[in-house]
Parts: C-alpha cells; sequence; structure tokens
C-alpha cells in the first residue's frame, strides 16, 4: 500500500526533470547560434555617420574660431566715398580704455570712483578714504593717509605724486559748542577726552585758544598737535 502512494510523486519529478532538460538543452543551442551568426553591420554603420557628423561639426567650430568674422584687433576700415577725405591720417579704431590714467587727484572732494584712478586704489581703499575723510572733516597733509587702514608707505609713495589737496574744504570742530557723540567720533580725539571737554564747558569755561585745551589733564600734547588744524574757538556759527 505504502508504494502505491509514492508511485503519483515519482512520476511528477520525472516530468519536471524533463522539463528542465529541455530548456537547458534550448538555452545552449540559442547561445550556441547566437555566437555563430554574423554581426549587425547596422550598428557599425550608425556609430562611424554619428562620429563623422561629430567631426564635422567641430571642425567647422574650429575654422570659425580660426577665422573670425569680425576682431578687434583687425577692426575693419571704413571709407567716405561722397566725401574727400584724408583716410591716412583718421584712427581706423579706437584703443581700448585705459583703467588707470595719469591724472591729479583731489584727497578731500574726490569720490570713489575717481579715487580709484589712481593706480594701487581698488574699491576697498577708495571706499575706507573716503569713510575716514568724513570722520576726519577733510586730509590736510597726504601722510594721514597712513591712518587708513591697510594703508602702507610704499603704496602712498606710489600714489603721492597724483594727489593734490584743497584744505579749505575740510570741516572744523566748533569745541565750544559741538556736542560730546560728535566730538568723540573724530579719530583724533578719545572718549575720555571728549566728556573732560564737555564737562568743562557745563561748567562755564570757554576755549579760546590750544592754551586752555592743553590744561585739561586728560588732553595730551601729541594730540592737541594732531587736532590743531581742526579746531575752531569761535562762540557761535558765523555762517
Amino acid at each position: 500500500m505504502g508504494k502505491k502512494k509514492h508511485r503519483p510523486m515519482w512520476s511528477q519529478l520525472v516530468g519536471i526533470a524533463w522539463i528542465i532538460a529541455v530548456l537547458l538543452i534550448a538555452l545552449g543551442w540559442y547561445i550556441f547560434s547566437s555566437k555563430n551568426e554574423p554581426k549587425d553591420t547596422q550598428t557599425d554603420q550608425t556609430r562611424v555617420l554619428a562620429e563623422e557628423i561629430l567631426a564635422s561639426k567641430e571642425d567647422s567650430a574650429y575654422r570659425s574660431r580660426r577665422k573670425p568674422a569680425f576682431s578687434h584687433r583687425q577692426p575693419a576700415t571704413y571709407t567716405h566715398q561722397k566725401m574727400d577725405i584724408d583716410t591716412d591720417s583718421m584712427y581706423r579704431h579706437e584703443p581700448p580704455p585705459l583703467r588707470k590714467q595719469i591724472l591729479f587727484v583731489n584727497l578731500n572732494t574726490a569720490d570713489t570712483t575717481t579715487l580709484q584712478l589712481l593706480h594701487g586704489i581698488g574699491p576697498s581703499y577708495a571706499r575706507r578714504i573716503v569713510r575716514y575723510r568724513e570722520r576726519l572733516g577733510g586730509f590736510v597733509a597726504d601722510s594721514q593717509l597712513l591712518e587708513v587702514y591697510g594703508f602702507t608707505p610704499e603704496l602712498l609713495a606710489h600714489i603721492r605724486p597724483y594727489l593734490e589737496m584743497d584744505t579749505s574744504v575740510r570741516r572744523k570742530i566748533a569745541i565750544n559748542r559741538v556736542g560730546l557723540k560728535e566730538l568723540a567720533r573724530h579719530p583724533y580725539v578719545e572718549y575720555y577726552q571728549a566728556r573732560d571737554i564737555v564737562n568743562l564747558r557745563s561748567r562755564g569755561i570757554v576755549f579760546h585758544s590750544e592754551e586752555d585745551l592743553r590744561a585739561i589733564p586728560s588732553m595730551a600734547d601729541s594730540t592737541l598737535a594732531r587736532l590743531r588744524a581742526y579746531l575752531d574757538y569761535a562762540l557761535e556759527d558765523n555762517e
């Protein structure tokens, strides 16, 4: 009885084995036949044609670069047929603009664009010069440029021959009327010095000369020497 139950299962396994064998034989035959078939020449022809097209495009592109239609180095010559003009004496083309030109720049009136015409002065230096000039009230000597952040003696010596200075446009400090914040903002005045000046004024003290300021303990002689060109002792605004 046990053998009759196992016969159907054995017959199924045999059938599955035959099917797998047939599939393997068919797969092997397909692989063997595909290796012996002639190569597809259509794909090779397409690739060759594509390479020729790309080569022709690249060649035409390089030709256009080698022979430009217009060059700024060899500008076209324009002639006038109706007027008698000496074309030999005419400029064939305009020279390219120069970034830096030899000129004189007024330190107290030049804007950032004008300052950049000086060789060695870029946008950063130009902005720093203008900002410091505003705080200072104007330059009275070109050596004050060395007080600008990053400015070097070599750069000053390089641009010094092209500098002009109109000291009449400088802004002075009304020492008897200026406020604490404005006075302390000046590069040559420390906060505690400005505070002492304002405190003395509040007590009724009036400054008439440099000697009056020299009496302030916190005011050094070196500070007064730098401030001398910027001090105005008038009690009222004369303007």
